[in-house]
């Protein structure tokens, strides 16, 4: 009994042993020359992509090791940087991809820079092994810019695609610098750019709009109106400078969300520039480190639990920075009336951020943005309203209280 017992045990054992050796070992090595055949094709054709694989650079320094621990996987994000027209195209080598087992695809995005339709996304299918590369274009001298994804009915039956930020939808990145680590080219660490294509949602400026605003409503062209616009991007990249040092994301508001909205500029008789941040983010040194970079403090109205807002006068031009305040279903700004101390608060619906890029610089704006225009300027926005009443005018203000006499020298200074 116990010698059956015996033999029964080493037949299966014998049974399994043999069984990954026939089945399991020969499928797993195919993986893994797939993955050998695909990086020492684009390696001897000296394509230049960049993995997105960032959590290997963390890894092991054996290179063995590296390469089998990506051989495993069954899909890969690279990305190439399309610099100018000499950059290579992929579809060159489309055959070369087919020998080792690959079938191509192709996704063409809108590239509003140059009006025309660009690749924006490269696809090498096998049913082992997805290679996804993402084409980054530059759209200013510090961003790169990634075309929208469209899912074609035949490479969704071809391709095991990743439901990530990549395909989801157009983004706008930092430059980067590269790293290379066992011949692999990835993207320095000081830039987690997995962590911010989950942050990169990027929308355009509707230049049509801006077309049809000014064949009705023609730009001022004087010289008072064209040295405000010059000042007012340039204040907008110096305080864009300080926030992203403090790292407190910001986004263009009030009257510079209407102009980037309506007409891709400046609202040249607006006179001012305007930031929207949440409270959450707010930081004590914000305002020595302004006051370090030439902005002088104008005034500060409200406490950072109610109605907070600071003023800045850089120059003739001022920067208010609005702080947002967070409730179930909607969110809200405040103002104080410096004569009376009556509070004032704007209603807006519930909205998160996305990426755009305003006189060359990469900023934040609302997202859905047309409910936050119209929360603020109704649905006339389209008409240029140059008698404008902070707290009468906007259909999103409503009286708040007033603050007590005994906080004015607190909630009301002025500089």
């Amino acid at each position: 009994m116990k010698r059956q017992l015996i033999l029964k045990t080493l037949f299966i054992a014998t049974f399994t042993f043999i069984s990954f050796q026939i089945l399991i070992i020969p499928a797993y090595l195919e993986r893994q020359s797939l993955y050998s055949r695909f990086f020492s094709l684009y390696s001897s054709l000296q394509i230049p992509l960049i993995s997105l694989e960032v959590d290997l650079l963390n890894t092991s320094n054996n290179a063995g090791q590296f390469h089998h621990e990506l051989g495993k996987r069954k899909t890969l994000t690279y990305a190439v940087l399309k610099e100018n027209s000499s950059t290579v195209s992929l579809e060159k080598f489309k055959l070369h991809f087919e020998t080792i087992g690959f079938k191509l695809f192709v996704t063409k995005s809108l590239n509003n820079e140059v009006k025309t339709k660009v690749t924006s996304h490269y696809f090498l299918c096998n049913i082992d092994l997805t290679v996804h590369i993402v084409v980054l274009y530059p759209r200013s001298s510090k961003s790169l810019w990634l075309g929208d994804f469209v899912l074609p009915s035949d490479l969704k039956n071809n391709c095991n695609i990743k439901n990530d930020s990549f395909t989801s939808y157009p983004g706008l990145y930092d430059r980067f610098t590269t790293v290379q680590k066992h011949k692999i080219l990835f993207p320095s660490s000081k830039y987690n750019i997995i962590e911010a294509s989950k942050r990169s949602h990027f929308i355009e400026c509707n230049y049509t709009r801006a077309e049809q605003f000014y064949s009705k409503h023609p730009p001022d062209k004087s010289e008072e109106a064209v040295k405000f616009n010059r000042k007012a991007r340039q204040i907008i990249a110096r305080a864009k400078h300080y926030l992203d040092d403090l790292n407190i994301p910001f986004w263009l508001s009030s009257g510079t969300c209407l102009g980037w909205f309506r007409q891709c500029d400046i609202i040249s008789y607006s006179k001012d520039v305007d930031f929207g941040i949440n409270i959450k983010y707010y930081k004590p040194e914000l305002i020595s480190a302004f006051e370090r970079g030439g902005f002088f403090l104008k005034h500060v109205f409200g406490k950072v639990t109610d109605s907070y807002e600071l003023s800045f006068q850089a120059g003739d031009i001022k920067l208010d920075l609005f702080f947002f305040y967070d409730e179930d279903d909607y969110m809200w700004n405040g103002g104080t009336h410096h004569e009376t101390g009556q509070k004032y608060q704007y209603i807006f619906p519930k909205f998160s951020l996305c990426w755009t890029l305003f006189l060359e610089l990469k900023v934040q704006i609302p997202c859905p943005t047309l409910p936050y225009i119209e929360a603020n300027y109704g649905t006339t926005w389209l008409e240029p309203v140059k008698d404008w009443r902070w707290n009468e005018s906007p259909p999103n203000v409503r009286t708040n209280g007033v603050w007590s006499k005994l906080e004015w020298d607190d909630v009301i200074q002025i500089y």
